[in-house]
């Protein structure tokens, strides 16, 4: 396997593992600014700890496929150094 290609899977697999956490937090700020406009509440914890907590629910709930897929990735890795190295 070619670096450029173990790169390419690299990038991929870190974006892949990135977007739904950057998901969550892109809707829960959302949420929280129409719900802080809507109130008139401008409190820092109020547009911290929603993002917290649903970054944190994807986490909990994706976690496991997400080492579980940095791992079968690192297995690649490894068996491709020896093509690697001259």
């Amino acid at each position: 396997m070619a670096l450029v290609e173990l790169a390419r899977q690299a990038l991929l697999l870190a974006a892949t593992l990135s977007l739904p956490v950057l998901a969550a937090s892109l809707a829960a700020g959302a949420l929280v600014g129409f719900a802080s406009a809507v109130t008139r509440i401008q409190d820092g914890a109020l547009a911290v700890l929603p993002r917290q907590l649903a970054v944190g629910a994807v986490i909990a709930a994706g976690g496991a496929a997400g080492l579980a897929a940095v791992v079968r990735f690192a297995e690649v890795l490894w068996r491709a150094i020896p093509a690697l190295v001259p």
